[in-house]
């Protein structure tokens, strides 16, 4: 049973998540665990912050199940309470936490990655990784969805509430920022 959860697609296990299905809600956290973290990391900019922000995520999910429209998508939805979630630890973070700047980010790697997936980036990957962190956030953030998500510019207009015009001004913007910084770290 356990192996027809993972294969159902995420308005059905959110469907039965509100039901009280437990298998199903933490399949829906296993699928997107990672993109969730992404996106709250490019909200917050700090990894601590993404981390608290991706639990809150999750959380505030689980209690809005029962409220979610299976007939609707289901990553849209999860997509825009991880961005509300990103931007309110960032908020209240604000006084609080520093924003960690590339330089000092402990691992680059995605934290759901394996031992043998953090190894293979190397400094390559440590580079992009300070300079999308120094991108201010609301770069950053159109640059993840884009890039690392593959969402299209209408799926980033709908997550982030910005007209999809914002957004390709945007990720022009990230874009050369980004190649700059690279560039210049070279």
């Amino acid at each position: 049973m356990e192996s027809d959860l993972g294969e159902e697609r995420d308005e059905k296990l959110a469907a039965l998540a509100a039901g009280g299905d437990r298998r199903a809600f933490e399949t829906l956290v296993t699928r997107h665990r990672r993109a969730v973290y992404r996106l709250c990391w490019s909200a917050t900019g700090n990894p601590a912050d993404a981390d608290d922000a991706a639990q809150e995520t999750f959380l505030r999910v689980y209690r809005a199940l029962p409220s979610y429209d299976p007939e609707r998508p289901f990553g849209p939805w999860l997509r825009k309470i991880a961005w509300n979630c990103g931007r309110s630890v960032r908020r209240d973070g604000e006084a609080g936490v520093p924003k960690v700047s590339g330089e000092e980010l402990p691992d680059p790697a995605d934290p759901a990655d394996g031992p043998e997936d953090a190894a293979s980036g190397g400094e390559e990957k440590r580079r992009v990784a300070a300079a999308m962190a120094d991108l201010p956030t609301e770069l950053r953030t159109v640059m993840v969805l884009r890039a690392v998500e593959g969402l299209s510019y209408a799926e980033i207009a709908e997550t982030v509430g910005i007209p999809a015009g914002t957004v390709m001004s945007r990720l022009f913007r990230a874009r050369r920022s980004l190649l700059a910084a690279l560039n210049a770290r070279a």
